[in-house]
């Protein structure tokens, strides 16, 4: 089965069940990993309500704070949730601060985009640096990557940090497309092997005519025929395309598509595991 001096699992591999077999097999009671990743999570917008709670006028429930943390511990991290943090400057760089003594990474949900009540661009300026703020994709525009400074120098010196969108589809698709990969970066998964995800050529049965200037990602599912169905709202709020769908269509820039056509489909179950 295995030749003399061969590599059975190569650095990078994610240890499952398949695996540790394998490496019972020959005999090793241990293997050297890398200790869990420390993620911490923080919800922003006063408008946020908990499941159970009765809803003021104006309120939504954090689906985010379920969705995040979800799509999290199924990659293996250690979450720690701050909750729901008020909307103002010094209550996010508070909750920052605090964040970054601890964790490798902090992912916040909201308060990326330009409103009045959006803390997490300037509050994130403020405790560390800002690489990126906004990309091409739709659903998932307001996305930002950056860095918190810790005050305790021991060690790193900063925490990374990825701020989400705040509605639910945008949040869950930029998880799957961006943080996904660089969690799994961080994990020690080499980065070739993380340079797209896996896309199969699929045909469209239906028609898409409302091309943007952005790359878009719409939830389909795959029909009885073979072919692609649609979700008929492709709303960034409408968590429920994905509890019906079965992944996500690789639209490219200004692209329509027309019944019958071959479209770039990535499943869900390539994006999360």
């Amino acid at each position: 089965d295995i030749a003399s001096g061969a590599t059975i699992l190569p650095a990078g591999t994610r240890i499952r069940a398949q695996e540790m077999g394998l490496a019972a097999s020959v005999g090793l009671a241990t293997l050297p990993v890398l200790r869990r990743l420390r993620v911490a999570v923080f919800f922003t917008g006063d408008e946020l309500a908990m499941p159970g709670e009765a809803l003021k006028p104006g309120a939504i429930y954090n689906s985010n704070r379920f969705l995040l943390t979800g799509l999290l511990q199924n990659l293996g991290c250690l979450v720690t949730d701050y909750g729901i943090v008020p909307d103002s400057l010094e209550a996010t760089r508070s909750t920052l601060r605090l964040a970054a003594q601890e964790h490798d990474l902090i992912i916040t949900s909201g308060g990326v985009s330009v409103g009045e009540e959006d803390y997490i661009k300037p509050a994130v300026e403020a405790e560390g640096r800002l690489n990126m703020w906004q990309i091409a994709v739709k659903p998932g525009k307001p996305l930002a990557f950056g860095e918190i400074e810790r005050a305790n120098k021991s060690g790193d010196e900063q925490a990374f940090f990825l701020g989400l969108p705040g509605n639910p589809v945008s949040s869950f698709v930029t998880f799957l497309l961006f943080v996904r990969p660089f969690i799994l970066a961080m994990q020690g998964v080499p980065r070739d092997s993380l340079a797209s995800p896996q896309a199969y050529a699929m045909r469209a049965d239906f028609a898409w005519s409302k091309p943007d200037r952005r790359n878009e990602f719409l939830r389909a599912r795959i029909n009885a025929d073979g072919g692609l169905d649609l979700f008929a709202n492709q709303s960034s709020g409408v968590l429920t395309s994905t509890v019906w769908g079965d992944g996500l269509i690789d639209l490219p820039p200004g692209q329509v598509i027309a019944a019958g056509d071959m479209v770039k489909f990535i499943p869900f179950s390539h994006l999360m595991n």
